[in-house]
C-alpha cells in the first residue's frame, strides 16, 4: 500500500523524477553465491527460465528461477535449506507496462561465513517505488555487511544498516519525496533467525504442533491499525483517519475502524496537519521524505528466535500475497509441496486468482519460500519459547532519541498466532457469491472407466486448484469433463483468443506455440513446450479462475483426445463445499459459536477431521481428558460422565442436545448422542473436561475440530466472545446517554443562529468544526 495523492499534493515535494536514476539491472529476484557485499558472482538469470516448466499466467512478467530450488548448509548446526523464489508483476488495466516494484534477494552465503544466509523482500510504492526497491535491495545488504557491530551484535547492526540506507536513498538520484519500500529480511546465523521488518510486508514460520502445521507470524504489519503505530504517529504530528472521514461522510473525530480483521476496503491513513498529503496506509518505510514528517521511518523490528526441528520451513512474501490468503492458508499450501519452487508457483497462482475473482487489478506479488531439513535437537531450550511452544515477540525497537537499542530480551512482547481472517469488505463479497449459486450439474455425465479416472487423478495430483477438493467434489468433477476428439494439426487454443475450459490430455501428443506481437495473425509462433498423455499433462488452469485472452496456442501434433472441464462447472463445484448443509447447520446450531461470520463457519466445517469408528470402539477414553469438539454425521454415540458434571451448568451444555439420558448408579451417569448431536463445544473456549467416556454404537462416522484446528483458523473463541459483549455494552451505553432530540427544533435555523465553537480539521479548501445554537 503506498500514498492515496503520489504526485501533485499541494506542499509536496516537486515530484518529477531526478536525473541518473539509480539503474539495477532488470532481475527483481535474485540469487547468488556473494563476494562478501551481496554482489552476485554467477546468479539466476529470470529470461533463461524454461518456460514450460510452470502453467502459470503469462500476463505479466514472472521471475522464477529455472533450475529448481536450491540448496545450501549450514555446517556448524550440519542441516540444509532448500529454497526457491518468486516474483510475479501485477496486472494493471489502465497501465499493462507498469514495472514490477517488489524486488527480492538471496545470498547464500552472507558475507564470509558459511553459516550466514540472507532472504529479503522488497515492496516498492509510489511513482518511483521499483527504484526505491532496487536501491534497498542492494544497499541493506552492502551496509548491513560493512557494519562494525554485524559479527556481534545482529539487532544493532540492522538498525544502523537501515538508518544508513534510509539517508542514502535520502540523497541519491531517486526522487523518494512520495515513493518508498517496505523492507522484510531474514538472516540466518546457525540454528538462530534475525527477522527485521520495516513496512507491512510479512515474515511467517510453520510449527509441528502434534499433527497440526500451524502458522507463526515472525512479524507485525507496521499500519494505523496497530495501537501503538497509531498513537506514535499522532504524536509526531500525523492525522489518521480514513477516506470517508476525510471526505467528510464519517465522523473526523471518533476511530471508525478496529483491527486489521474489520478492514472494509477504507483503511486508516496518514495525512498531515491541515492538508490531504501523503495518505500514506503504513507507518513505517524506507524512503517517504514526506511522510517522515509525520511518523513514517525506517526504524526496523527485529524478532530473534531460535530453529527447532519443529520448525519445517518459513516464507516471507510482499502484502500481495497475503490481501485473500491467510498466513495459515499459505503454510497449508507450502506443506503440501516437496520441492519450495513448486509451492512458490501454486500460491502466486493461487494470490493472482483471488486477486482477479474480487478486483479488477492485482498487486505485485512476491514470495521466499524456504524448507529447513535435518535439523537436530540442540538440546538447550530456546529463550524465544515458553513450556508450551507459544511464540514471544522481542521487538527491539529503536524511537529517535534513544541512544542504542535494546538488547535483546529486555522488551519481549507475547506474539499473537498467524492472522487467519479476511477483511470484512471480503467476507461480504464472497459470501453474497456463495448465497446465489446459479449452477445446475450436468444431467447426462459422461461415464468413465476406471482406467480414464485413473489417469485423470493422476493428471490432477499436485495442482493447486484441486488440493482441497473432497472426494465428493472430485467425483462431481470427473463426471462434469467432457472428451473432445482432435485431429493432427487441429488448434484447440489459439494465442490471444478466449476459451473458459481446462484441459487433461488423454491421448496424443500437443505443442505449444508464442507468437511474437507483430506476427501476422496466421502465424502461431515458435514451440516452447510439449504436453504428452504419458506424462498426464493438463492445461489452461486459469480459464477456470477468470476469462482473460490466452497467452500461449496449443496445436495437436497427433491425433487424440482431450478431458476438457468447463469453467462453469468448476465454479458450480466448489460452491458445494460451502453449502454442504450437514455440518454447517449444526455449527450455526452450536451456542458458542454463534458469533462466528457465515465464512467463519465455512472454513471452519472445511477444516474438519471425518473419523470412522467401529461398534464398541472408544472414541473418548475417560482417563483423558476430552481434547476435541465432535459432531456425530452417522451412528450413534454413547456417552458417560460423573455425575459431578450435572453440576456444572456451563459443562451441561455439551450433553444438552439431542440427547436421550439416564443415571447408571449413584456416580455416573450416561446419555447418547443420535445423528446431528455433538459434544465438545466448551474445548473451544479453552476448558478442560475429565471423566467422560465416549462409544460407538453401531459404525460411527464422527467429524472432529481440535483446538488448535479451530485457533488457526478462526482465532481465540474466547477472545471473541469477550469482544462481541464488549461491543453489545458499548452500544447499551451509547443509547443510555443520547439525547431526545427533535428534528422539527432545527427546520427553521439559519446559519446566523450558529455559534463556532472548535475547528476539527481543516482541508485546502474547506473547514469542518463543531457549532453550538446560539442561547441554547
Amino acid at each position: 500500500m503506498g500514498c492515496i495523492l503520489p504526485k501533485g499534493c499541494k506542499g509536496a515535494k516537486n515530484n518529477k523524477r531526478k536525473d541518473n536514476v539509480y539503474d539495477e539491472h532488470q532481475e527483481k529476484g535474485e540469487e547468488s553465491e556473494t563476494d562478501g557485499l551481496g554482489r552476485p558472482q554467477a546468479g539466476w538469470n529470470a529470461g533463461d527460465m524454461d518456460v514450460g516448466v510452470s502453467r502459470l499466467s503469462r500476463l505479466s512478467s514472472q521471475f522464477l528461477p529455472p533450475s529448481g530450488s536450491k540448496v545450501v548448509r549450514v555446517p556448524t548446526f550440519n542441516f540444509e535449506m532448500k529454497y526457491s523464489y518468486l516474483s510475479q508483476r501485477g496486472y494493471y488495466p489502465d497501465n499493462l507496462l507498469k514495472e514490477n516494484q517488489d524486488s527480492c534477494c538471496i545470498h547464500t552465503p552472507f558475507g564470509k561465513d558459511p553459516n550466514d544466509h540472507f532472504f529479503g523482500v522488497f515492496d516498492g510504492h509510489g511513482d518511483y517505488g521499483a527504484e526505491c526497491s532496487q536501491f534497498v535491495k542492494k544497499y541493506l545488504c552492502e551496509n548491513l555487511l560493512r557494519d562494525r557491530e554485524f559479527r556481534t551484535d545482529v539487532v544493532r547492526a540492522y538498525h544502523s544498516a537501515l538508518d544508513v540506507t534510509n539517508c542514502q536513498l535520502h540523497d541519491s538520484d531517486i526522487n523518494d519525496s512520495m515513493s518508498g519500500t517496505t523492507a522484510i529480511t531474514v538472516l540466518v546465523r546457525g540454528n538462530t533467525l534475525y527477522v527485521a521488518n520495516v513496512g507491512d510486508s510479512r515474515a511467517v514460520i510453520a510449527e509441528t504442533r502434534g499433527n497440526e502445521i500451524v502458522a507463526v507470524d515472525l512479524s507485525s504489519d507496521q499500519t494505523p491499525f496497530r495501537e501503538d503505530e497509531c498513537a506514535r504517529v499522532k504524536n509526531c504530528g500525523a492525522r489518521v483517519m480514513t477516506l470517508d472521514q476525510i471526505e467528510g461522510s464519517k465522523n473526523p473525530t471518533i476511530q471508525c475502524w478496529g483491527g486489521e480483521e474489520d478492514d472494509d476496503g477504507d483503511p486508516p491513513r496518514l495525512w498531515v496537519e491541515n492538508a490531504m498529503y501523503p495518505g500514506t496506509a503504513f507507518t513505517r518505510s524506507v524512503g517517504d521524505t514526506t511522510a517522515e514528517t509525520i511518523g513514517v521511518n525506517a526504524v526496523p523490528e527485529v524478532l530473534v528466535m531460535q530453529l527447532t526441528p519443529n520448525h519445517p520451513f518459513f516464507f516471507i512474501a510482499s502484502d500481495g500475497v497475503f490481501e485473500f490468503l491467510s498466513s495459515q492458508a499459505v503454510v497449508d499450501m507450502i506443506a503440501k509441496f516437496k520441492d519450495p519452487r513448486d509451492a512458490c508457483a501454486a500460491i502466486v497462482a493461487e494470490s493472482y486468482r483471488l486477486w482477479l475473482q474480487y478486483e479488477t487489478r492485482t498487486d505485485d506479488i512476491t514470495i521466499i519460500v524456504v524448507h529447513i531439513n535435518g535439523l537436530q535437537d540442540s538440546g538447550t531450550r530456546s529463550s524465544v519459547f515458553d513450556a508450551n511452544s507459544k511464540l514471544v515477540h522481542q521487538l527491539s525497537t529503536i524511537e529517535q532519541g534513544d541512544e542504542s537499542p535494546l538488547s535483546i530480551g529486555e522488551s519481549v512482547k507475547t506474539s499473537h498466532l498467524a492472522r487467519h481472517d479476511l477483511s470484512r469488505a471480503r467476507i461480504r463479497t464472497i459470501e453474497s457469491s456463495l448465497e446465489h449459486p446459479v449452477w445446475i450439474p450436468p444431467t447426462l455425465p459422461y461415464k468413465k472407466t476406471h482406467e480414464e479416472l485413473h489417469q485423470i487423478d493422476r493428471a490432477l495430483q499436485g495442482n493447486f486448484l484441486f488440493n482441497k477438493l473432497t472426494k465428493a467434489q472430485r467425483q462431481m468433477l470427473y463426471e462434469c469433463m467432457e472428451k473432445v476428439q482432435v485431429r493432427a494439426g487441429d488448434i484447440v487454443i489459439r494465442q490471444g483468443g478466449e476459451d473458459d475450459h481446462f484441459y487433461i490430455v488423454q491421448k496424443g501428443d500437443f505443442d505449444v506455440l508464442v507468437s511474437k506481437e507483430d506476427s501476422p495473425e496466421n502465424e502461431l509462433g515458435r514451440v516452447v513446450h510439449r504436453y504428452s498423455a504419458n506424462n498426464f499433462s493438463c492445461f489452461g488452469e486459469l480459464a477456470l479462475m477468470y476469462n482473460k485472452p490466452r497467452q500461449a496456442s496449443v496445436l495437436a501434433v497427433t491425433d487424440g483426445s482431450l478431458w476438457a472441464l468447463r469453467r462453469e462447472d468448476f465454479r458450480g463445484v466448489l460452491l458445494t463445499k460451502f453449502t454442504s448443509p450437514s455440518i454447517l447447520n449444526i455449527l450455526g446450531s452450536v451456542n458458542a459459536l454463534t458469533n462466528l461470520t457465515p465464512l467463519q463457519l465455512n472454513r471452519l466445517a472445511a477444516s474438519s477431521s471425518e473419523i470412522s469408528f467401529i461398534d464398541g470402539e472408544r472414541i473418548v477414553d475417560e482417563y483423558e481428558n476430552l481434547s476435541a469438539f465432535y459432531i456425530v454425521q452417522q451412528g450413534e454415540v454413547k456417552l458417560t460422565y460423573h455425575s459431578q458434571l450435572d453440576s456444572d451448568s456451563d459443562t451441561w451444555k455439551i450433553f444438552s442436545n439431542h440427547t436421550a439420558r439416564e443415571d447408571l448408579n449413584e456416580y455416573q451417569k450416561c446419555l447418547t448422542k443420535k445423528q446431528g448431536g455433538y459434544f465438545g463445544e466448551q474445548i473451544l473456549l479453552g476448558e478442560q473436561i475429565s471423566s467422560v467416556t465416549a462409544v460407538a454404537i453401531g459404525n460411527v462416522v464422527c467429524s472432529m475440530i481440535t483446538k488448535e484446528k479451530f485457533d488457526s483458523v478462526v482465532g481465540s473463541l474466547q477472545r471473541s466472545i469477550q469482544d462481541d459483549m464488549k461491543l453489545r455494552e458499548h452500544i447499551i451505553d451509547s443509547r443510555e446517554h443520547v439525547l431526545d432530540i427533535n428534528a422539527g427544533d432545527y427546520t427553521k435555523v439559519q446559519l446566523s443562529d450558529m455559534e463556532w465553537k472548535k475547528t476539527v480539521y481543516a482541508t485546502d479548501c474547506c473547514e469542518i468544526g463543531l457549532v453550538l445554537k446560539k442561547g441554547s
